[in-house]
């Protein structure tokens, strides 16, 4: 019987130190990330793409080559949520042959907290921006320090970043509907889960007949709340201000009449009006904690689609602008924790950049990518938390 017993034991402790093994046993999955270029492209198949999976609970990233077939192969990922990007940059020569275009192209696409649990795949489709083409170059919207703060210099700058004359004649400039995140009460906007369209609270127009205000390569065109010089105005600036946007500086300002109370500078032309959030305001006020905006040209745009925020209680309606018309987006937030309140979506910008706080005097510009024969070329991924960097003064029309 001892025997017997001894034999039973040596069974059972057998049996506990083998499930002890299998339970230490890491369980991993592979998955598979097909990638492509836009459809206009000569050939959909995006070899060569860096691929990187980022796993949202350990941080880890793991980064992958797509193959001549445009396909990235993953093996040993532990299953969890994952952070998905693909990017790719063109050259010239690439980009002409792809494209038909000289100018280099910066592609990317992204997808959030996919969640991976078993072997399988998904297929990104890269987006980005035309070869050179406008970008949003630089923005100041924190407003300056004192007593009373002040905003009334807030201003967009916009950039050539093409090899050839750019005529800005017909672009739409916008703030994006809502919260940035001003307190634990803020919510996020309704619209953030819309991936087809964007949603704004005001669109101003550059106007002109299609050669009106030319934009030579490596030049702004900038696009002041109200252009005067604010640092020296006795009457409408304020010494704190940082800078001059007066006659020579500014190329447009936005002028809202209907209130009676915003000042018209007369040297600068005045944007056209297309829609205007709220029209008891006095000027056009994006909002001092992180405003997002875009560019973009649309035929229709005196008669855009106007919609209602999900989950609001609130009667406004906002233009819907496909995403497909925008040129350039910058999504702001208040501050680096806040990322649910991005307002753009992925696809448009990946990214989001802030400001250390309101009235601060500072601003966002976009960083430098190369020189080419004295011209600025300047970085434009489609993610701005890489594209652009925060900086103490703002510098129009300046670097």
């Amino acid at each position: 019987m001892k025997t017997i017993y001894q034999f039973v034991a040596l069974i059972l402790i057998s049996s506990i130190w083998s499930c002890k093994k299998d339970n230490n046993t890491t369980i991993t999955v592979d998955y598979t990330v097909e990638v492509s270029y836009p459809s206009s492209y000569k050939t959909q198949i995006a070899a060569n793409t860096v691929v990187k999976l980022t796993n949202s609970f350990t941080g880890e990233s793991k980064s992958v080559t797509t193959d001549d077939e445009g396909v990235a192969n993953f093996t040993g990922l532990l299953p969890g949520t994952y952070q998905v990007s693909a990017t790719k940059d063109l050259g010239t020569s690439e980009a002409l042959e792809l494209t038909g275009l000289e100018g280099e192209v910066y592609l990317s696409a992204t997808v959030n907290n996919l969640s991976i649990q078993e072997a399988g795949s998904i297929q990104l489709a890269l987006k980005g921006s035309s070869p050179g083409g406008w970008v949003i170059k630089q923005v100041y919207y924190t407003g300056a320090s004192g007593s009373p703060t002040y905003s009334n210099d807030q201003f967009v700058e916009l950039y050539n970043n093409s090899a050839d004359t750019l005529y800005a004649d017909g672009l739409c400039v916008g703030d994006i509907v809502g919260n940035p995140y001003i307190s634990s009460s803020s919510k996020p906007s309704g619209f953030a889960g819309d991936t087809d369209f964007v949603y704004f609270q005001n669109i101003f127009m550059v106007p002109g007949d299609g050669t009106t205000y030319p934009v030579i390569p490596g030049a702004s065109f900038l696009i002041a709340r109200s252009a005067i010089n604010h640092k020296s105005d006795a009457t409408l600036g304020n010494p704190n201000s940082p800078v001059d946007l007066g006659q020579g500086i500014a190329d447009m300002e936005v002028y809202w009449e209907t209130a009676g109370r915003d000042t018209d500078n007369p040297d600068v032309p005045n944007m056209l009006v297309k829609h205007f959030g709220i029209a008891t305001v006095i000027d056009w006020f994006p909002t001092v904690f992180g405003p997002s905006y875009a560019i973009f040209r649309h035929a229709g745009v005196d008669n855009l689609p106007l919609v209602a925020e999900p989950n609001s209680t609130s009667t406004r309606t906002y233009p819907q602008v496909p995403v497909d018309s925008l040129i350039d987006a910058l999504d702001c937030v208040s501050n680096a924790s806040v990322s649910n309140f991005k307002r753009l979506p992925s696809n448009v910008d990946a990214g989001f950049q802030f400001c250390t706080n309101s009235y601060t005097g500072e601003a966002i510009i976009r960083k430098i990518k190369t020189t080419i024969n004295g011209r600025n070329v300047l970085q434009d991924s489609n993610n701005s938390s890489n594209d652009f960097q925060m900086i103490s003064t703002p510098t129009p029309k300046g670097w």
